[in-house]
Order: structure tokens, then C-alpha cells, then sequence
């Protein structure tokens, strides 16, 4: 998988990755509620493409002194190890930006997800009765990539 970073004049590749994601839309609300214009506010935003086609998203949000990290992988793309991809290329970007902490969301029964999470060193901070929420800290994990 190729990684890049997207911008506002890139959306007609994001709204591809959307339209291709399939069943994995059902966790991954972030644009249910978004304009795709939402990313000119992130930190950074990702797309992942195999084949030309984009197959992974991910994002740094900036909201207010938190910064929020969120990933989807296509349907059609799970099980590939590309979300462990994803999430390593965005702990990078975080500690080269000088972000030292970050929060996150996720069904409470993605379990997946969860220990995809887990692996990076996010630590589970509350459940409410849909949602996990998790934190990193820089220095609270043992490295960047999950052996």
C-alpha cells in the first residue's frame, strides 16, 4: 500500500475511498455527519491506495487542545495488516508534529479495532454504552510499530 497525504483538491479521491468502502462504513461514521471539506482543518489526512484504488483513510483531527485519530480500511481490504500500516504512518506524523497525545473512539464492540488499538499503546480511558475511548500518550508506549 502507498501512502499520501490529501488535501482539499483531492476529495473526488476520498469520496472514492467512501463510496468503495462497503460494510466498513457501519464503524466508520467520521463523514456521516462531515463535509469532506472538513479535512482542511486536520492535522493530516491520509489515503492508502493498492492499484491506483484507494483502500485505507486516516486523519489527524485538531479539536480545540485534543487531537483525535480516526482510520477505516475498505471492506474489501481487511486483514492485510494495512491498518497497522495506517496507524504507525500517523504515530509518525503525530511525534514529528510535536503532538505528544492523542484520543480516539470506536464501537465498543469493534473488537478488532480495539486491540489494534491496544497494540499501539492506546490506553482505554472510559465505556459508555456504544463507545470505548482511548488515549495515547508519548512515553506511555513501548515503540511505534506492534511487534
Amino acid at each position: 500500500m502507498t501512502i499520501a497525504r490529501i488535501n482539499e483538491g483531492d476529495l473526488p479521491l476520498l469520496r472514492e475511498f467512501i463510496a468503495s468502502a462497503g460494510n466498513s462504513l457501519q464503524t466508520f461514521r467520521y463523514f456521516a455527519k462531515r463535509d469532506f471539506a472538513v479535512i482542511k482543518n486536520h492535522v493530516v489526512t491520509l489515503i492508502g491506495t493498492t492499484n491506483g484504488r484507494p483502500v485505507a483513510y486516516g486523519h489527524l483531527d485538531r479539536d480545540g487542545n485534543d487531537v483525535w485519530l480516526g482510520i477505516c480500511i475498505g471492506e474489501a481490504a481487511r486483514g492485510q495488516g494495512l491498518g497497522k500500516i495506517m496507524m504507525a504512518r500517523l504515530l509518525d506524523i503525530a511525534l514529528d508534529c510535536n503532538i505528544s497525545e492523542l484520543r480516539l473512539s470506536v464501537d465498543e464492540n469493534n473488537v478488532s479495532a480495539r486491540a489494534l488499538y491496544e497494540k499501539f499503546g492506546f490506553a482505554l480511558e472510559s465505556i459508555n454504552d456504544t463507545h470505548a475511548f482511548y488515549r495515547w500518550k508519548e512515553g506511555e508506549v513501548m515503540g511505534r510499530q506492534p511487534s
